[in-house]
């Protein structure tokens, strides 16, 4: 944690303040190792100390390397930096308790978080391989007649199974048309074939996640429904290609977003009706840890950065309500040479495949 709470030593010099504050739960946990519910961490330019009530002092001590006081010992003066994610009421009994001046802050920790550590880059890395190795199993049994909440429920089964902590996030299990909504809810739909099986899902490890999504095929794509999955194929690894050291998020999703506008031949294929809100509606991907959406933010106006050992994720899709959608989304690591994609799942139309 110390180079952590180096960091914020750090930015504290650099804006003048005394100290900082850290009261988010994540926050917490990323800058003391602390992962309690409730609890303060108080930063000055020498010193770190963690504050929680009785609940969580044996915890605390056992989880975190600072200094462990009572939260009824924590007094307050100076210029304070505040996360600007913190409650109305939390600021309000800061107000009430505390003379000090409260300077709110955005991203501190976030910004320190968006880079991963080798061990924190080793978690994610797990987590990728356990989900790879529950697509390779949803492939054998994903079959007509299931619902998407039983591929679900089995997807969750397998991931436990092969070492997971948890799912990441519900999963989304999506067949036919039900593809066109990019967090479809899964449900009592029935699998049937030739159509569209979006599969988005990601497990825990250690607290940190994945992400990932593959479109499946069952039985054989028409040649629309081909056109569509390799339109956003050749989006992908062309976003990619631009998630690189030093280029802006923005630029990964111009390039994906861009390819999927300049291929038009897919729109001849449906109608105007069709086609009304229908293509690439999301951004083409965000960072990964401790939280499922992280920075760097894959959107179009995003100033964000990419720097070495950031995880991001790269996830065109096309979507068209009524008809179907694809979506194909990888985990890359960032690194000053040659960026790794830690998924080693296929995802050529053919591997995609199943009867």
């Amino acid at each position: 944690m110390d180079n952590r709470i180096k960091n914020l030593q750090d930015y504290l010099r650099q804006n003048a303040l005394d100290a900082f504050l850290v009261l988010t739960k994540l926050n917490r946990q990323y800058v003391s190792g602390f992962t309690g519910s409730m609890g303060v961490v108080f930063v000055t330019r020498k010193s770190a100390e963690l504050y929680v009530d009785d609940r969580y002092t044996i915890r605390a001590k056992r989880e975190s390397d600072l200094k462990v006081k009572k939260i009824e010992e924590l007094k307050l003066a100076g210029r304070i930096g505040i996360e600007d994610r913190i409650t109305v009421r939390e600021l309000a009994s800061l107000k009430k308790n505390h003379k000090a001046k409260w300077i709110v802050a955005t991203n501190v920790v976030e910004d320190l978080r968006a880079v991963k550590s080798a061990k924190e880059i080793q978690c994610i890395k797990k987590a990728q391989r356990i989900v790879d190795a529950c697509f390779a199993q949803i492939k054998k049994y994903a079959r007509v007649g299931m619902t998407e909440i039983e591929i679900s429920q089995q997807l969750e089964r397998t991931a436990i199974q092969h070492g997971a902590d948890g799912m990441a996030f519900e999963s989304i299990v999506a067949f036919g048309a039900n593809a066109a909504a990019p967090h479809h809810l899964s449900g009592k739909q029935k699998i049937k074939r030739n159509n569209f099986l979006l599969l988005d899902f990601g497990v825990l490890v250690k607290g940190y996640h994945s992400d990932f999504t593959r479109t499946l095929f069952i039985g054989s794509p028409s040649k629309k429904q081909a056109q569509i999955y390799n339109t956003v194929l050749v989006a992908q690894k062309r976003g990619i290609e631009k998630a690189r050291l030093g280029n802006k998020a923005s630029v990964v999703d111009k390039t994906a977003r861009q390819y999927i506008d300049e291929v038009s031949d897919w729109r001849n294929k449906f109608t105007q009706h069709q086609l009304r809100g229908a293509g690439f509606t999301h951004n083409t991907g965000h960072g990964v840890g401790l939280e499922i959406h992280e920075l760097p933010n894959f959107s179009p106006k995003s100033d964000d950065i990419l720097l070495s050992d950031m995880i991001v994720t790269v996830e065109p899709g096309i979507y068209i309500e009524g008809w179907g959608g694809v979506r194909i989304e990888d985990m890359v690591l960032i690194k000053n040479k040659d960026n790794e994609v830690l998924s080693k799942s296929p995802k050529d139309i053919k591997s995609m495949i199943i009867s």
